[in-house]
């Protein structure tokens, strides 16, 4: 029988690399206005705690949540350190798997009262994201590196409102260029038919944000926000309409469903294509790296714990 070790070192001998996944969910959060069984201290805990198991079972090297873990938006700073110190307890395969778990705030973190201080005193330690954002986004907006892959996390609640830090992020991108870049924030660049709160409210900005992602070589950008699945291809307008860039808006891990809506906003100058769009089902997404290719599904939930292929798209790199 060959060794792991021998296998390995056959794989790179031949110029190749083991293939291997990240995941990425968001929206979590509990209705209290639906009485749901599942939903309890602000979250969804049994679609979080499936995702959870989730991850450890895809093999995950790593997960990105794309914000409101929890319902948030509460009175007292207490009360939402609890929410959070719930979805991190549900957390707990993944954390004692020893995969790291970067989460970004969606408005329902920023809403809550205290809130970054709570987020930093939950998210601390062994908890901890990445130190190395802004220092006024410490522990809110970060990178993370594996292999080929630069991971971005982006904070749209300090620097301003459904606004990233576009300096530090170009900053990012110039001095960390990988084959493969993922940005993840709250909430959508483009609308994508239910919020009207997305970072076109303020189209320079967006553009501005969206360019810097297109320049670095990046293809993907991963929001929630809005509770359902979308996966919308981007392009220029006009003759030259450069390379294709897809927003995919993966709400759907346990917060109330969301309805279809059409694509508007402040849009001029890109042209939207709907890839694929799902309602009404809870998932999340895994992104496979196998040599220059990689290949993102949404996997959306047929079952109790069972998860299926629903939407799927690859793209590769030179």
């Amino acid at each position: 029988m060959v060794s792991v070790a021998v296998a390995l070192a056959i794989l790179h001998s031949h110029g190749q690399t083991p293939k291997w996944c990240f995941v990425v969910a968001g929206d979590g959060r509990a209705d209290p206005k639906a009485n749901r069984p599942e939903d309890k201290n602000g979250v969804n805990t049994l679609i979080t705690g499936e995702i959870a198991k989730a991850v450890v079972q895809e093999k995950a090297k790593f997960l990105m949540w794309t914000g409101d873990l929890v319902y948030g938006y509460t009175k007292t700073p207490e009360e939402f350190e609890t929410q959070l110190v719930t979805w991190r307890d549900l957390m707990k395969p993944v954390y004692n798997s020893k995969i790291p778990v970067l989460a970004c705030r969606g408005n329902h973190e920023a809403g809550a009262r205290d809130s970054e201080k709570v987020w930093n005193k939950v998210f601390s330690g062994r908890y901890s994201m990445p130190g190395n954002g802004p220092s006024t986004e410490k522990n809110l907006s970060y990178y993370y590196g594996k292999g080929d892959v630069l991971a971005i996390g982006l904070d749209q609640y300090t620097f301003g409102k459904e606004e990233v830090n576009q300096p530090w992020l170009d900053e990012v991108l110039a001095k960390f260029p990988k084959p493969f870049i993922f940005a993840m924030g709250h909430e959508p660049a483009f609308m994508d038919g239910s919020h009207k709160d997305t970072m076109d409210a303020d189209p320079e900005k967006r553009n501005a944000f969206w360019s810097s992602l297109i320049s670095a070589g990046s293809r993907v950008f991963f929001c929630g926000h809005d509770h359902l699945y979308d996966h919308m291809m981007v392009t220029k307008a006009g003759d030259t309409p450069g390379p294709e860039v897809h927003q995919i808006v993966a709400g759907t891990a346990g917060a109330p469903f969301y309805k279809q809506g059409d694509y508007s906003g402040k849009n001029d100058g890109w042209n939207l294509t709907r890839i694929k769009h799902i309602d009404s089902t809870y998932g999340y997404l895994v992104v496979m790296i196998d040599g220059k290719t990689a290949t993102v599904t949404f996997k959306g939930r047929t079952a109790p714990g069972k998860y299926e292929a629903m939407d799927t798209f690859s793209y590769s790199v030179k």
